[in-house]
């Protein structure tokens, strides 16, 4: 009877402790799963910051101004007029949109420091339009609405100037000639990365540890106009 109760004690300390061992062997492997990915998420972060929110020689942004700019319809009839706003100083890449981003078709009008920019718009009777004016350049110094308001029957109020950031076209042409490795030592980084609207970086493997930032952007095309979009930036 002796000999029985050993051998079942023997045994329930042998699953005890193969049983703590599992435990202690699953939890270390999960601290360091917690930390490897905390870790993946801190340098995902950092990246991100050093690509799209701190503008410098290393950035893909560029700092655009935004214009917004309301019109009033005061006649009571529908009519189509061109408008004309006047911005001093303004260097480059002028476009205006409507509030979905829809580029409007203006033309500009160099004049020293200024540039008139000139477009038209369709007016039901006592509506209220919004454009956005945007323009990479220094702060203006004078936005003034230059139309004639007696023969239009338009009033326009200036609201806003800001800045906003443009993930730039030649920023990116810039990352593209570097090599890889060469890109990261720049960032200062040691993981892997991948960057959707700039197409550059590395090949993604089939299985890893993934974090992907979802930055909202807008985007510069070729030509200078602009779309919104959601730029993926993946590290692993």
């Amino acid at each position: 009877m002796n000999q029985i109760d050993f051998a079942v004690a023997f045994l329930l300390m042998i699953s005890i402790l193969t049983y703590t061992l599992l435990s202690v062997s699953n939890t270390l492997a999960n601290d360091f799963n917690t930390f490897t990915a905390k870790r993946l998420e801190e340098s995902a972060s950092s990246l991100s910051k050093q690509l799209f929110k701190i503008q410098d020689n290393k950035s893909l942004i560029s700092n655009f101004k935004k214009i917004k700019v309301s019109f009033n319809e005061m006649g009571g009839y529908p009519h189509v007029e061109t408008l004309n706003i006047t911005i001093t100083p303004v260097e480059d890449k002028i476009h205006v949109y409507d509030n979905f981003l829809n580029e409007i078709q203006s033309t500009n009008l160099s004049n020293g420091n200024n540039i008139t920019v000139s477009f038209s718009l369709s007016f039901s009777p006592n509506e209220i339009k919004y454009v956005n004016i945007f323009y990479d350049g220094v702060p203006t110094t004078n936005i003034a609405y230059t139309s004639n308001v007696t023969q239009t029957n338009i009033t326009s109020i200036i609201l806003s100037e800001e800045d906003v950031y443009v993930l730039s076209q030649q920023r990116c042409s810039n990352l593209k000639v570097l090599i890889y490795e060469q890109a990261k030592n720049n960032f200062g980084f040691s993981n892997n990365f991948n960057i959707s609207e700039c197409e550059y970086g590395t090949e993604m493997p089939l299985s890893a540890n993934i974090i992907i930032k979802s930055i909202p952007l807008l985007i510069e095309k070729p030509d200078g106009t602009l779309y919104s979009k959601i730029v993926k930036l993946k590290v692993w």
